[in-house]
């Protein structure tokens, strides 16, 4: 007849033993997430506020040095600022146009696709 700590010698967990290491495993993920999924919306706004302001400074350099506002070709309307002042996009969840609208640019920010 063999003793409890017989049958604790022979190694290997309980049924109790597995199921506290998975509620805590669960518990530690269900607190790491919020925060890893808030830390990637932050980071994808402050590339697209970066993106934002390198567009507009760009448009503003264009103006100063050209007299005018770069013409809006391409898919994009970026493809004239990209060529001649090589502006740096960072590829991110939105997608970056601009318009002249009364005189003025106007930058167009959309959601991709899928991202």
């Amino acid at each position: 007849m063999r003793t409890d700590n017989q049958l604790k010698a022979d190694g290997g967990f309980t049924l109790i033993e597995l199921l506290v290491v998975i509620g805590v495993i669960a518990i530690l993920l269900s607190v790491l997430i919020t925060p890893m999924i808030d830390y990637r919306r932050d980071v994808s706004d402050r590339e697209r506020l970066a993106n934002q302001a390198a567009i507009y400074d760009a448009i503003r350099q264009c103006y100063a040095l050209e007299g005018r506002y770069p013409p809006v070709v391409g898919e994009t309307g970026l493809d004239y600022l990209r060529d001649n002042y090589q502006i740096v996009i960072k590829p991110n969840l939105y997608e970056y146009s601009y318009e002249i609208i009364d005189g003025s640019p106007v930058l167009i920010v959309a959601a991709r696709n899928g991202g």
